[in-house]
């Protein structure tokens, strides 16, 4: 079986047509088959609209573009978990262990249940944990918090854990700071340790402007912040993550594990490609004839266990009416949300084997492991984070609603781009 290089074609013809019609600015486009790439190719402008200024000029968009990948963090802390968990290099450290293990005041709220949450629960979004933090009696919530990370450790669940799988930002949050106490280290280094350097993503890390600092002319703009008055190059969008982060490598500054990463196509191509390879990275290696080499990051039971379903029957038992539906309610992985028959951003061609990730500010990555296609493909873009205008709750049945988060998977042409660009096997 091969792919229709005209297929193929049609997909960068929907993202020329997105930058044409004003929904984004620019994107980067990789497609792999069975560790081969089969498309590279980059459309419109390195910088997304800038509200403060929107005739800004930008250059055009790099191939190499570093882009900033909101939620796409997300799996790359729960194989940073994993991998802990297997190195042996921290006595005790499971998965399976409660959030109380680490910090007490988790723990200090018997209500729902929160005392049992454990680190896995965090993972598959059934720890109980909210969407985000929110404290209405206070419009600034935690950026008037003098100890926020004890506020987040502290706020009470949601709602009872292990009853239901809901998307939680502070979930993944709170991951990631168990997972820097535990490793004695900032999710920058342990990353770089455990994951950036073992698959050479050498253009990948957290806070690009102070750990990659030479390479500034490929950070792609997002937009316009108005709390820190200037446009983002560089910096993560999400405001709560940069406000924890801090401006430096503070150790009383912590990244999260929900947001925060920047990395490029390529680079992004390596992880996916070890994911593929049930955790294994191959490459040539030694002197000519080449011989293959296979390192082995994960075992592939594991790296089975974080790409298909974690949820049991705890998530939507239907197929997603909407994109917001199914990020917040549908099937989860280990930080991945699988195939859903209904509104899922990575198509209609792929198989029900595979699983993608999107990031909130127009960033998607999906991978399809069934043998016949063993095949995955990059969308980045620099459409910038959805407002949340239209935010709402359902006061009766407490559902989440987020209208703007489908324009965004609108705007970005999800749909369109994967449906073309797994539709081109030719079976």
């Amino acid at each position: 079986m091969s792919l229709s290089s005209l297929i193929l074609g049609q997909a960068v013809d929907e993202l020329e047509e997105a930058v044409d019609d004003g929904d984004i600015k620019g994107a980067v486009l990789l497609v792999a088959r069975r560790g081969r790439i089969v498309l590279h190719t980059a459309v419109g402008t390195r910088d997304g609209l800038n509200e403060d200024n929107p005739s800004m000029a930008s250059v055009p968009m790099p191939l190499d573009g570093i882009f900033d990948l909101e939620s796409m963090t997300k799996p790359f802390t729960v194989f940073l978990a994993m991998k802990m968990q297997e190195s042996g290099n921290y006595p005790g450290f499971s998965v399976y262990n409660t959030v109380a293990t680490y910090f007490s005041e988790f723990a200090v709220s018997s209500v729902n249940n929160k005392s049992s949450v454990t680190i896995r629960e965090l993972m598959n979004y059934i720890s109980g944990e909210d969407l985000d933090y929110f404290d209405d009696s206070n419009p600034n919530g935690i950026f008037d918090d003098a100890d926020p990370w004890h506020t987040l450790l502290d706020a009470p669940l949601a709602h009872q854990r292990a009853t239901k799988a809901v998307y939680s930002d502070l979930g993944f949050r709170i991951l990631g700071h168990v997972l820097e106490t535990v490793g004695g280290d900032s999710l920058q280094n342990l990353m770089k340790t455990y994951i950036f350097d073992p698959l050479q993503m050498t253009d990948t890390g957290f806070q690009p402007w102070l750990n990659m600092p030479g390479k500034q002319d490929r950070f792609v703009g997002t937009a316009w912040s108005a709390t820190r008055g200037r446009y983002l190059r560089g910096e993560v969008q999400d405001e709560t993550d940069h406000f924890l982060a801090g401006e430096g490598p503070d150790p009383a500054e912590h990244l999260t594990g929900c947001d925060g990463l920047f990395s490029t196509a390529s680079d992004l191509a390596k992880f996916s490609q070890m994911m593929l390879n049930r955790g294994k990275r191959v490459y040539s290696c030694n002197s000519p004839p080449f011989n293959t080499c296979v390192n082995t990051l994960l075992p592939e039971q594991t790296v089975h266990d974080m790409t298909t379903i974690q949820t049991g029957s705890l998530h939507l038992l239907r197929p997603a009416w909407s994109y917001d539906e199914n990020l917040f309610y549908s099937r989860k992985g280990y930080g991945w949300e699988m195939w859903d028959g209904g509104m899922w951003p990575g198509g209609e061609s792929a198989s029900s084997v595979a699983y993608s990730k999107t990031g909130g500010a127009g960033t998607l990555m999906v991978l399809d492991p069934e043998p016949n296609r063993e095949m995955f493909a990059i969308l980045l873009t620099n459409h910038g984070l959805p407002k949340y205008d239209n935010f709402t709750v359902d006061t009766m049945t407490g559902k989440m609603s987020w209208p703007e988060f489908n324009w965004m998977i609108n705007d970005i042409r999800a749909l369109e781009v994967m449906n073309k660009v797994f539709g081109s096997i030719q079976w």
